[in-house]
């Protein structure tokens, strides 16, 4: 017992010192991450939406809007910065009980600002907050027993784990002593929710929008706290607290949460390190870019015609790995430019249907192909004809000896000449792998890791489109690469407005 306490001192007297440096260097990659998808999701329609709602709302104007340069309060400035990194699923993640994350990120740039923190202020709050996350998702181990026969949450982790994230970063920021951070973790789980209804039904923008709603709820506890609001101890492992609530116990009362994890091996076992991020060039769902990246590839080295496709099956390791595609719509598709996006992330139809219409669908190919825009018709059409299938059998058989994407997304292509034209699942870089001879059962949930090189290059694809110049581009590298050199982070909050 005595886990929240445990932790909030562990927390507390973390310094930057105690840092390991490839943890410091995960930490920038994690902010760099988040940096450029806060850029980049600034475009999303639903964002915008969010930013209008909050100029409505008079507030203290102390803390800036990424991109746009507005002025708000330090809550509001979180939740829109927050919704802008998730805002086309293109957000970074930690894969050791994490989950998605970005929440952290929002509330360190509001906070960060408010405070005018310098550079190794930053890394340890971030890291800090990354910890908190990772250690209370960790203890949730519902996230192997699932909803619907899948394995996922019941509830989303932006909005039921990224609160205690943002919470702790800005206690960080803000200096608070072991009482105070524990009275904000504990006000945190006051204000958690976010179900998977996203899976089953339209719903894309509010599953984006919830790594801004974490970050609003995390950094408001944690102000409030300040102002000398107290909460209940053992807020997490209490006999009613977060996780007996949130997470609960099976038909037979076994617990789905094991408590001991929160604290396991401080100062050793890092979270931060299973750092997993969306890369290839097209945003999560994960079980998506590997079969984008097949049919680009099926198209590249066979010369056929998009009206010539009959069929294009998409066959996957398992249920869960369909489900995640958003395969539970079936062809369904909406008649709004939301809709047709998707569920979770993105629609396993329209998705691979853009793929091989007009490439790779990152931002711009998003925005310029939803109707009534660019060519919308084509892939509308040819989204119908894409299916999801479960083939086990052709994973245990076809990679013997390899290690492969752990849900698959082997291409098939049907052409009305009666042509078959099929692709082993092209691995992207950032995805999970797995394997089927035991003998390279390392491999299993390991993650394929982004370069720091390819993390460049997926920042510098989103801020070229939102209008971000070579050269700004350049500084806003530099400087978050070097954050540990960094007397205040004001100038990163000036590069960022356009």
């Amino acid at each position: 017992m005595h886990e929240t306490k445990k932790l909030v001192e562990w927390l507390v007297n973390l310094k930057f010192d105690d840092l390991p440096d490839d943890v410091v260097l995960l930490t920038k990659k994690f902010i760099l991450d988040d940096v450029g998808c806060m850029i980049g999701g600034s475009l999303q329609l639903a964002n915008k939406a969010l930013l209008r709602d909050a100029i409505s709302i008079e507030q203290i104007p102390e803390c800036t809007v990424i991109c746009y340069g507005n002025k708000t309060s330090a809550p509001l400035a979180a939740m829109i910065n927050g919704a802008f990194i998730a805002g086309w699923d293109y957000d970074s993640m930690a894969a050791d009980g994490g989950g998605h994350m970005g929440s952290q990120t929002a509330a360190l740039f509001a906070i960060g600002e408010k405070t005018n923190a310098d550079g190794k202020d930053l890394i340890l709050a971030e890291c800090a907050g990354i910890e908190a996350q990772c250690r209370i998702g960790r203890s949730a181990l519902v996230r192997h027993k699932g909803v619907g026969g899948g394995g996922a949450y019941p509830w989303h982790s932006n909005t039921t784990l990224g609160p205690f994230a943002a919470a702790v970063t800005t206690g960080k920021l803000m200096g608070f002593s072991a009482e105070k951070l524990e009275n904000a973790i504990a006000i945190t789980t006051s204000n958690l929710g976010g179900n998977y209804q996203h899976y089953f039904t339209w719903g894309s923008s509010v599953k984006r929008a919830r790594c801004g709603i974490g970050a609003w709820s995390g950094v408001r506890a944690s102000l409030l706290a300040d102002c000398g609001i107290t909460g209940p101890s053992a807020s997490i492992e209490g006999d009613k607290g977060w996780a007996d609530a949130i997470v609960g116990y099976d038909d037979n009362h076994e617990a789905w949460f094991d408590y001991s994890k929160i604290t396991e091996d401080f100062d050793v076992l890092w979270n931060i390190r299973s750092y997993n991020t969306k890369a290839g060039g097209c945003g999560c769902v994960t079980t998506l870019q590997c079969p984008v990246l097949t049919a680009i590839k099926l198209k590249e080295e066979n010369n056929f015609n998009i009206e010539d496709i009959v069929s294009v099956e998409v066959q996957f390791k398992d249920d869960y790995g369909l489900q995640q595609a958003g395969q539970n719509l079936g062809i369904k598709l909406g008649n709004t430019p939301e809709q047709r996006l998707g569920t979770s992330g993105w629609s396993l139809q329209w998705m691979v249907a853009e793929a091989l219409v007009v490439g790779m669908p990152g931002i711009r190919e998003q925005l310029d192909n939803i109707r009534p825009y660019g060519r919308y018709r084509e892939i509308e059409e040819l989204s119908k004809k894409v299916f999801g299938t479960v083939n086990p059998l052709y994973y245990e058989e076809h990679f013997k000896g390899r290690v492969h994407h752990k849900w698959g997304g082997r291409v098939i292509i049907t052409l009305k000449n009666g042509t078959i034209l099929e692709h082993e699942p092209v691995i992207h870089p950032g995805c999970r792998l797995s394997a089927s001879d035991d003998s390279l059962s390392e491999y299993v949930g390991a993650i394929n890791t982004i370069s720091t090189e390819q993390l460049i290059e997926k920042f510098r694809e989103q801020a070229i489109v939102v209008g971000f110049s070579k050269k700004r581009q350049d500084e806003i590298i530099d400087f978050i690469l070097n954050l540990e050199k960094q007397p205040s982070i004001k100038p990163l909050i000036d590069m960022l407005v356009l």
